[in-house]
């Protein structure tokens, strides 16, 4: 397998959501009047704080407890310590990593969500180099009816929600609004090593013997229902065996003209895949993926405010700040067709990290995690032309694509060839028959490097209007390397600056 490169950087790993409600209330009824659900959220001063400076060798995990809570985070101040060598960990009420965290974040933030009624805070150093610490001072928690065993919870397409399910039989209901001109529901379901159900039924509660669709396979699920119908959908989580924590997405396509997928809605949302593949199934290792991965999502989230993103990575899932799932071949094709559900207003990113391979005369592909020992029906090698057949489903009105693969190049004249390609902006690290190159010095690919890290955060200063073809130009007069290896772009309206 040809030697590839990585790609990505790092800049702040800058928190986390930004909802700033004060107190909210919401209600949904359900169409027969029979059910009320109310979620009342509350922002609290909540005071914890490190040791200023904290000391060496120091490992702590505060807890944090709100009784009666469904789901609570914590805001903080500010977080100083040591870059690379110590660390401040978010674990939700289970001990699922949320954030690892370590340098500057002199703004602070939010973290993300934990369900239940508690989420805790953990600061780990090493022997030597103390800094400021971190600080606490609020919470934010809901309150209200909702979670396993009988209550609704309405679902925002495409949004992925997190819950658990105490044991076998175990079930929660989950509601969605579909409107008219709705082409497909696709359901993703993922549960670790647990094996949960999904059963989904218009109008009604659905049961194990009634309902209108369901995925009943072995573990998670993954269901498309083609022309769902109008109105309220309600989609039942039950576990077949097992416990523990789960994440659905729901995503609603449209055709031209509906409430999303093909027509816009008037309200721009970010969507973003990134994918980072340091260690391998079956193929060599490679250095600095995750760290990648890691840096384009502090970048895309923190700088370019973006609504939703997934990252899947490899089976050391601690190295990432957010991880949705591993990064296999089917995997990551379920995570792009995901994009397919931002509207024509909306944005996308496709961001890769990895080996990659192919003839050296057009025909490329991606290496994922299971290359060479494919999982669910697939190689592990995702192919230009399967890339493209499935960015040629994305109605967004901007799509950027940023591939840090050996033989990369060959996967442009597919996306060329598309009829959205004009909506494309696309960089690879080499050309079809070319390679990228493990950066030590910096801990990146050196692609990566030298477009994010030098170009768009170092010498762009972080500038959310920074142009795409602006930081290539600027990036690419400097890269290291040239002939097959130079890195390639292709932009698909070159009479209008593409940004992030």
């Amino acid at each position: 397998m040809k030697r590839k490169l990585v790609f990505l950087s790092a800049f702040l790993l800058v928190i986390f959501a930004t909802s700033s409600i004060a107190t909210a209330a919401a209600a949904y009824v359900a169409p027969d009047s029979t059910r009320t659900v109310t979620l009342t959220r509350t922002v609290e001063s909540y005071a914890l704080e490190s040791d200023h400076p904290y000391s060496n060798n120091f490992d702590h995990t505060w807890t944090i407890t709100k009784d009666g809570a469904t789901q609570i985070r914590v805001h903080f101040t500010k977080i100083d310590v040591e870059n690379n060598y110590d660390y401040v960990y978010v674990y939700d009420y289970a001990g699922n990593q949320l954030h690892k965290l370590t340098g500057l974040y002199s703004n602070g933030g939010w973290t993300s969500w934990s369900n239940g009624d508690t989420i805790k805070v953990r600061l780990k150093t090493d022997y030597s180099v103390t800094r400021w610490g971190f600080a606490i001072d609020q919470i934010e928690y809901e309150l209200g009816s909702g979670g396993g065993g009988g209550g609704t919870n309405e679902l925002t397409s495409g949004e992925t929600v997190t819950s658990s399910l105490s044991g076998t039989g175990d079930s929660e209901m989950w509601t969605i609004q579909v409107d008219e001109n709705c082409e497909s529901m696709h359901s993703v379901l993922t549960c670790g090593s647990a094996d949960f159900d999904l059963y989904g039924r218009l109008g009604a509660e659905p049961t194990t013997s009634t309902y209108d669709w369901r995925g009943y396979t072995s573990g998670g699920e993954d269901v498309t229902y083609n022309n769902p119908g109008a109105g309220t959908w309600y989609i039942m989580v039950r576990s077949y065996s097992g416990s523990g924590s789960y994440d659905l997405t729901v995503t609603l396509t449209y055709s031209s003209g509906g409430g999303g997928g093909g027509g816009g809605d008037g309200v721009v949302h970010k969507w973003a895949v990134i994918v980072g593949i340091s260690d391998y199934k079956a193929i060599s290792d490679l250095s600095y993926c995750d760290e990648d991965a890691t840096d384009w999502y502090n970048y895309i989230v923190n700088v370019m405010d973006y609504d939703y993103v997934r990252v899947l990575g490899d089976t050391h899932s601690s190295n990432y700040p957010s991880y949705y799932a591993l990064a296999t071949e089917h995997n990551v094709k379920q995570a792009l067709n995901w994009l397919a559900g931002a509207d024509a207003d909306d944005e996308v990113a496709f961001i890769t990290s990895g080996h990659g391979s192919g003839d050296g005369q057009g025909s490329s592909y991606l290496c994922m995690w299971d290359c060479n020992s494919g999982e669910n029906g697939e190689d592990g090698n995702l192919y230009d032309t399967e890339l493209a057949a499935i960015v040629g489903t994305w109605s967004a009105d901007k799509i950027f694509i940023f591939v840090d693969h050996c033989y990369s190049g060959g996967l442009i004249p597919e996306i060329q060839a598309l009829s959205n390609a004009d909506k494309v902006y696309m960089t690879t690290t080499c050309t079809d028959n070319g390679y990228g190159y493990d950066d030590s010095q910096h801990h990146n690919g050196a692609w990566t490097y030298y477009f994010l890290e030098y170009g768009l955060i170092d010498h762009f200063g972080s500038n959310p209007n920074t142009l795409m073809e602006d930081c290539f130009d600027y990036a690419v007069s400097a890269y290291p390397h040239g002939g097959g290896d130079t890195p390639q772009e292709f932009d698909g309206n070159t009479s209008v600056g593409f940004t992030l």
